[in-house]
């Protein structure tokens, strides 16, 4: 029985191949994202389709794989930036399945936030599922990013963040509650200021995240 060649490769080593471009492009270091979207908009179907099928694979998420691992990082990026709403599941499922400290993991949890409110449900009922502090963060950054001002995600967040007991992720944490409660926020965590002990470093950067807030920095 024959090998059956992955459509990736066949469109690498096939220059005629539809889909060569949006091959050589997915599996380059130097990957263009806006460039991507532009030129790789006429086929959007095929490529959302190609991408799709790049996540599927897990022979090429190690950085030893075709493209240094980049193939997976760089078809979510695309398929968050044209914002297909067919791929929310599946990004859904590698912040299910992927170690939070990976690159694809990373990626997924930066780039699903453009899907907004609608992710709310479904990652609080993953983090149900969670018992790692990372992966709570994690699912806390992403909350924040994708729905600030929704109630549910302003509540988890402020969770998270009385959960904390380090310094870097209590400092972490009070970005995202700024984030997610852009109105609230900076008297929420002045309050926390007022009644909560902290190390003079760390009082002194959440401070410093709230004026930086008031200022509109982020």
């Amino acid at each position: 029985m024959s090998e059956v060649i992955p459509v990736w490769r066949q469109a690498i080593n096939d220059e005629q191949h539809p889909l060569n471009r949006a091959a050589w492009m997915l599996f380059s270091k130097s990957f263009n994202l806006k460039y991507a979207q532009e030129a790789l908009l006429p086929q959007q179907d095929e490529v959302v389709a190609f991408c799709n099928g790049i996540l599927d694979d897990r022979s090429l998420y190690p950085v030893e794989a075709l493209g240094g691992g980049n193939a997976p990082v760089h078809a979510i990026e695309l398929l968050s930036a044209w914002k297909v709403e067919t791929a929310m599941p599946r990004l859904l499922e590698i912040l299910e399945e992927e170690d939070w400290d990976t690159v694809v993991y990373g990626t997924a949890a930066d780039s699903i936030a453009v899907y907004g409110e609608a992710l709310v449900e479904p990652l609080l009922e993953m983090a149900t599922r969670k018992t790692g502090d990372e992966q709570l963060v994690a699912i806390a950054g992403t909350l924040a990013d994708a729905a600030p001002g929704d109630p549910r995600a302003v509540e988890f967040v402020k969770k998270i963040y009385d959960s904390r007991k380090e310094d870097f992720e209590i400092t972490y944490m009070s970005e995202n509650v700024l984030v997610a409660d852009p109105e609230g926020g900076p008297a929420w965590l002045r309050e926390r200021l007022r009644t909560r002990k902290y190390s003079k470093e760390t009082r002194k950067q959440i401070e410093r995240n709230i004026a930086d807030k008031l200022a509109g920095k982020f």
